[in-house]
Formats: C-alpha cells, structure tokens, sequence
C-alpha cells in the first residue's frame, strides 16, 4: 500500500515466542516511524499453538498497515547461543513470519543486522542501536529488539 506515494515497510525481529514489529514510510534520509509495538504469544499456548498466534498476528499487522515490502531481521552468521533451543525456537518463528509475509504476495528480504546495516549505508548497525536517535527518530523509548526492527524497515525505504 502507497501513502502519498510512499511505500510502507515492515520490520521484524523475531524472539522465541514474540515477534517485534515496526511499519516505516518515508525515506532512507527521512523515515517516519508509523507504528511500533511487541506481540507475544500467550504463555499457555505450547509451541504450535504459539507459531499460529504469532502467524496469525503478523498477518493482521500487514493487513491493518498494508506494506509492500518486509524486512526480517536474522541471527548473525556467527551467533553462538548459550541457549540452543531458544535459538532454534527463534529461527522457527522468523520462518512462520517469512511464510506469512510471503504467502501476503509480499516482497521480503531477510538477513542478519549487518546485512541491513549496509543497505541502510551505516559503518555500524550495533552502534547505531545505542544511539537515542536515528536519522531523526527519537527511538530511546523503545528497548533492543523494537530497534533492530524499526532499523531493518529504514533499510528498505527508497532514497530521496
């Protein structure tokens, strides 16, 4: 969906048993945060229960602000986890959401934060997530993960 001409994104940062979500319009020199917010699944759904609720989500999500396109937010290449099955609980939910996306007839790019870092033209993606502000957002209420999704969408706007 086009606002203005203007094309939405949405970014999405799995966790085991959420998904952090940001829809962006704008551009990459000037992006406007239009919605940013967790959804996590109910503590008493087991594992498939839990992916269909967050499916179900990530579709409601796309069919109330309408993108064009989706960014989803992977593990670095490299990630060595402490906690083996809450990474792999991870990677199943950044697949549900890929699914979803694309089942949408959604463009979706995926990688890991560097990946998006250069799309974005950034020297450091980590260090830009410290900072209170991106680009002109004010993002310091938001915690990690909200950031890495509003960062992986400012990746995919278009240029002046």
């Amino acid at each position: 969906m086009e606002l203005h001409g203007q094309e939405r994104v949405l970014g999405l940062r799995a966790e085991p048993s959420a998904i952090n979500w940001a829809i962006l319009s704008g551009t990459l020199e000037a992006p406007i945060l239009e919605a940013c917010d967790k959804e996590i699944a109910p503590a008493a759904y087991g594992e498939a229960d839990a992916l269909v609720w967050l499916r179900e989500r990530t579709v409601h999500i796309i069919e109330t602000y309408g993108p064009g396109r989706v960014a989803v937010r992977f593990p670095e290449p490299t990630a060595l986890g402490a906690n083996k099955n809450s990474a792999k609980s991870r990677c199943r939910v950044e697949g549900v959401i890929v699914e979803a996306s694309r089942a949408l007839a959604l463009k979706v790019v995926t990688g890991a934060l560097n990946t998006f870092g250069k799309r974005f033209g950034s020297g450091s993606a980590k260090q830009d997530l410290e900072k209170e502000n991106l680009r002109g957002l004010d993002w310091s209420k938001y915690d990690r993960n909200r950031r890495e999704a509003i960062l992986v969408a400012i990746s995919l706007l278009p240029t002046r």
